[in-house]
């Protein structure tokens, strides 16, 4: 692993630590620096802005989820069991994020507009890997339809982060399976 890959993993978990403690309106660059052990000089070579910074701890994460909710449906042939799979990963999975919580919780303005701007690095990689696996269920899907069914579920899961559900992970992964599967053979009558 190269010196500039370790200095940036280092920093970007020195921002996710400090992102905990702080919230992200009160976290500085200066903090940031600190609970890496690095110069503000240093941050400053990787990371030109506060934004930047969040934004890189943010798809950082996203991508570890992400990550989960694929493995999760790893080996499940039938699809509404995967899907079902894959959204209650998802959903214990930013319930269980102590930083998510907790910026949800106290500051969500700071954190909405890295999850839910069009074109986000998190609300692309969480479709892409929707259309992904919704692809490998309905191989016979129109790319039209399959963009959208991966937008419908990208854009779930991103709402169900900044706001979880009332009702168990368990229901909630169980009614979307339902209605998705259900939603998406019936177009293909």
């Amino acid at each position: 692993m190269s010196t500039v890959a370790t200095t940036r993993e280092r920093l970007v978990a020195a921002a996710l630590q400090g992102a905990a403690v702080h919230g992200i309106a009160r976290l500085s660059m200066g903090d940031v620096a600190r609970i890496a052990g690095l110069s503000r000089q240093t941050l400053y070579k990787h990371f030109s802005s506060k934004q930047e910074l969040v934004a890189a701890v943010v798809a950082e994460e996203a991508a570890a989820i992400t990550a989960e909710v694929v493995a999760a449906v790893d080996g499940i042939d039938d699809p509404r069991d995967a899907l079902r799979a894959g959204i209650l990963t998802a959903l214990r999975a930013t319930r269980e994020h102590p930083v998510l919580d907790r910026l949800v919780r106290t500051e969500p303005e700071s954190l909405v507009p890295f999850l839910t701007i069009e074109g986000s690095p998190t609300m692309l990689l969480v479709r892409q890997a929707a259309e992904t696996v919704v692809a490998s269920y309905f191989p016979a899907m129109s790319a039209v339809d399959l963009r959208r069914v991966a937008d419908i579920i990208a854009r779930l899961l991103v709402s169900y982060a900044v706001t979880a559900p009332d009702d168990p992970p368990e229901v909630v992964a169980d009614a979307i399976a339902v209605f998705l599967v259900d939603g998406v053979a019936h177009q293909r009558a």
